[in-house]
């Protein structure tokens, strides 16, 4: 049964008041030390606010006790592979593996991390064996499509994207990477109608904005181009996406300057 501080620190996470959260949680767990959903809740809260170190550190001594339980591992390795810490990302994945074979999940995420390492063709492998045990999906038709768009098969690449569109016509990421694949091959035309697609299926989807703007740009558009990178800033900022943001925040101020 909940007790009056995890209570409060659910509703402060539903409404993203993350630093709150924080601050119940920790003091849900004076009660319930051992708790390992609170812990997990806490993790993700700590993430939020910045503190991913602290939400390793909580996860790892954690797992000291639960070593074989999926839900830490896989939290663990998602967590190093948001660091860029990939090795100790694809130990975790491999732990889940060793624990059950057949969890196509951990061989995604392995091609994610294959795919950060610049691994192109090992990253493709491991998406192919996660399609291998769960079936075809948009999400990895788009992980395949965006491999093989960065090692240079684009014709490969757009029919898997077409592909992923057939499995999911509704899904807004395989839009955002038909867009980037377009504009990469200098078809801008297609490339703002995918992102406009993308974006009136999840207006929510801060990076399809940089995108837009991207191709307003060489559109000659620079007035849109830049309504978009403003809009991409009006989102809130997050760990992941900092260097992005500092570089949209440099064209707006060049764009602003060049309009005046």
């Amino acid at each position: 049964m909940m007790n009056d501080y995890e209570q409060k620190a659910r509703l402060a996470m539903e409404n993203q008041d993350w630093r709150s959260a924080v601050r119940l949680l920790e003091k849900a767990l004076e009660e319930s030390p051992l708790d390992g959903e609170l812990l997990l809740l806490l993790a993700e809260a700590l993430c939020e606010t910045g503190r991913s170190e602290k939400a390793v550190e909580i996860l790892r001594k954690g797992l000291e006790s639960r070593p074989d339980d999926l839900d830490w591992l896989f939290f663990l390795g998602d967590l190093y592979f948001e660091r860029e810490e990939t090795e100790k990302a694809l130990e975790c994945y491999g732990r889940i593996l060793q624990e059950d074979p057949e969890e196509g999940e951990a061989w995604a995420s392995i091609g994610l991390v294959r795919f950060q390492q610049l691994r192109y063709d090992d990253a493709i492998e491991s998406y192919r064996k996660a399609v291998a045990l769960d079936g075809d999906s948009a999400f990895l038709c788009n992980c395949i499509g965006d491999a093989l768009m960065a090692r240079g098969d684009s014709d490969k690449a757009l029919m898997t994207y077409r592909k992923a569109l057939e499995l999911d016509p509704d899904d807004a990421q395989v839009y955002l990477s038909l867009a980037e694949a377009y504009h990469d091959l200098g078809r801008l035309g297609p490339a703002r109608e995918a992102c406009s697609r993308a974006i009136s299926l999840d207006a929510e989807m801060d990076e399809a904005y940089v995108t837009l703007g991207n191709i307003l740009l060489d559109l000659d558009e620079s007035r849109e181009a830049l309504r978009n990178y403003e809009k991409f800033l009006a989102f809130p900022a997050s760990e992941g996406n900092r260097e992005i943001r500092a570089e949209v925040s440099a064209l707006i101020e060049g764009l602003r300057d060049e309009l005046a």
